[in-house]
């Protein structure tokens, strides 16, 4: 278990990673790809349990459950996953989860600990996209990652009754009332913006419309923008 740096959600106090091995997400943004992180052998091969992990996890404290990898892939294994539950379950703490799969939470709700929030990133609200040329739609949003389309996710988080939030990182163009009505279904307690701080040449959407997304978000939920978000609203390199 680390404390967190702060890159990744500020209100966070800690991270810790009890799953290794190569996420099967593949998403091309994913800066575990990227540099030092790349070469670590704890995020390669086939999902394991990393033992060491199951350490002492204190109290009060505030802890992003899976930040390098996503533990609820369907690569997974059940007993894997019943057995970072259990382990959690042991100390008292908030723990965040947060995946591209949340179809995968529902048949563990019931064994999640006392204090959670689960989390899901959808980064744009578009799968496909239209090729005029041709009078077909390609599809869009497989070329960036190989996890369950967005809406599949709304689908799953719409189910959930547990405290819940939304990553929407990074953020990819979008349709304004689309991603609006995305969040209202899903009822989460906040959404966390963030942009593409890894130069992964994805199809950002201008400032305008981020910004037009942020109040129509804040008039039933709070937001919390990342500073990477910055880059854009701001225009700072």
């Amino acid at each position: 278990m680390n404390k967190t740096s702060g890159n990744m959600y500020s209100w966070a106090t800690h991270t810790v990673n009890f799953v290794g091995g190569e996420c099967l997400h593949r998403c091309t943004y994913c800066y575990m790809k990227k540099g030092r992180m790349k070469a670590l052998k704890k995020y390669q091969g086939p999902a394991r349990l990393v033992e060491y992990a199951l350490e002492d996890l204190g109290k009060d404290r505030i802890i992003f459950t899976g930040s390098a990898t996503d533990m609820w892939g369907d690569w997974v294994k059940d007993d894997i996953i019943y057995k970072v539950l259990e382990h959690c379950c042991k100390y008292d703490n908030t723990y965040l989860f947060q995946t591209k799969n949340p179809q995968r939470y529902l048949p563990f709700l019931e064994y999640l600990p006392k204090k959670v929030i689960l989390g899901t990133t959808i980064e744009t609200n578009r799968a496909y996209e239209d090729d005029y040329k041709n009078k077909t739609y390609k599809d869009f949003y497989s070329k960036i990652s190989k996890a369950p389309f967005p809406l599949d996710r709304v689908w799953a988080m719409e189910i959930i009754k547990e405290h819940k939030m939304v990553s929407i990182e990074p953020i990819i163009d979008f349709d304004v009332e689309v991603m609006t009505d995305w969040m209202r279904r899903i009822n989460p307690e906040f959404v966390s913006i963030g942009a593409d701080s890894k130069g992964s040449n994805l199809p950002e959407p201008p400032k305008e419309k981020i910004e037009k997304l942020i109040c129509e978000l804040s008039k039933f939920t709070k937001v919390k923008n990342k500073h990477n978000l910055n880059r854009i609203l701001y225009k700072e390199v």
